[in-house]
């Protein structure tokens, strides 16, 4: 059955109501941590009354949930947006730790937050799905860089994994010490791993100061 006007109007409102609400969880988990937000702090951020919030949430948690799945596919789409942009596999790489590293730099409160959390049990399933769907895209970049001869063939599952860890250590480290600037993160690391993976220039190809 085709949507009326009004119920158009009412999923657009719900829609909206639904991103005003995860936004400002958003502050309020990077300000005052997860345990110390409460449903009420979300609601004020968002100007909202509390019972409104539960009309779209059922509890702190799900709200929570929510901010990180919003995050990923957010994550992504830059990620995709930056990486279509490059001509080479060298370029890929350092469009995709690039857009990863900056994200976090921008949102280091509730990567904080978010950090701490995902040690707790309750908390794994959500970080594993969200470390597989990394997996999975970094795994897809390696073995089509492959098929065009720019890798050789190898564990490019256990090669996605190293890299995602390595770009999760920078981002931890961040937030103990600077120690490089954002171009240099990029910079390192990008050399590094092109190096760790047996990137093949093509011919003709200048070598970036970049990687």
């Amino acid at each position: 059955m085709a949507k009326t006007g009004k119920d158009r109007k009412r999923q657009v409102v719900a829609e909206f109501r639904r991103s005003e609400i995860l936004s400002a969880a958003t502050k309020v988990f990077g300000s005052k941590g997860f345990e110390g937000t409460r449903m009420d702090d979300i609601a004020a951020e968002a100007d909202l009354a509390k019972g409104t919030v539960y009309v779209y949430f059922q509890s702190k948690d799900e709200i929570y949930e929510a901010v990180v799945e919003q995050a990923v596919a957010e994550i992504f789409a830059l990620t995709e947006q930056q990486v279509a942009l490059a001509t080479d596999f060298a370029g890929r790489l350092r469009a995709y730790i690039a857009v990863r590293l900056s994200y976090w730099r921008e949102k280091q409160s509730l990567y904080r937050v978010m950090s701490s959390l995902n040690r707790e049990v309750q908390n794994r399933k959500l970080i594993l799905k969200c470390q597989r769907q990394v997996v999975d895209h970094l795994t897809a970049m390696f073995s089509d860089a492959a098929e065009q001869g720019e890798l050789p063939k190898q564990d490019f599952e256990a090669a996605a994994w190293a890299l995602m860890d390595m770009i999760r250590g920078l981002q931890e480290r961040r937030m103990i010490h600077h120690e490089q600037s954002p171009e240099e993160e990029v910079r390192n690391l990008t050399g590094f791993t092109l190096r760790a993976l047996g990137y093949v220039r093509a011919p003709g190809e200048k070598e970036s100061s970049n990687a």
